[in-house]
């Protein structure tokens, strides 16, 4: 399990939240974090979780919130992304489809990650106590950028900033 990071995340979509009916399945999946398996054997994923720091109101602290369990495994040097929303692919726009090997979702009918206060991206092990491979973000992320982990922070690159101005 040591081998699994967090690498990338797109918390703010381009675009509009939601509209009149909620958010479309292409809205929510373009919503995602990357988990790379930098190990050199395959990763078993049964049992493994992400989560992320939920809020309550204005003035609390946040709580750990579990946002999907994986099953099955993930190839030495293989990409998971884990898009917001139920899917399926078929919705995603060719960019929330490229630099990944696996897609899968939250199938939850909402965005998972904040954009007002920040969040953090942290994987857990059924039967450990310990949240692992904790990557945070500041609050206000651009739209439509993805954010890249330099350490244990998500940071906007240069790439990543020419690329979502290309795409305006």
């Amino acid at each position: 399990m040591g081998t699994m990071r967090s690498v990338r995340i797109k918390p703010n979509p381009a675009g509009k939240d939601r509209t009149r009916r909620g958010a479309t399945a292409a809205q929510l999946g373009a919503e995602w974090v990357d988990l790379k398996n930098e190990g050199t054997t395959a990763v078993l994923l049964n049992g493994l979780s992400l989560f992320h720091v939920a809020y309550s109101g204005a003035t609390d602290n946040g709580t750990w919130e579990r946002v999907t369990g994986f099953a099955g495994q993930l190839g030495a040097g293989q990409v998971m992304r884990v898009h917001s929303g139920s899917g399926p692919v078929s919705v995603l726009n060719q960019a929330d489809l490229q630099g990944a090997d696996v897609h899968v979702f939250t199938n939850r009918d909402n965005y998972v990650w904040n954009n007002d206060r920040g969040d953090c991206s942290a994987l857990q092990k059924d039967g450990e106590s310990e949240k692992s491979d904790q990557c945070w973000y500041d609050g206000k992320p651009p739209e439509g950028v993805v954010l890249v982990r330099v350490n244990n922070k998500f940071l906007v690159s240069a790439s990543s900033m020419a690329m979502a101005g290309s795409r305006r």
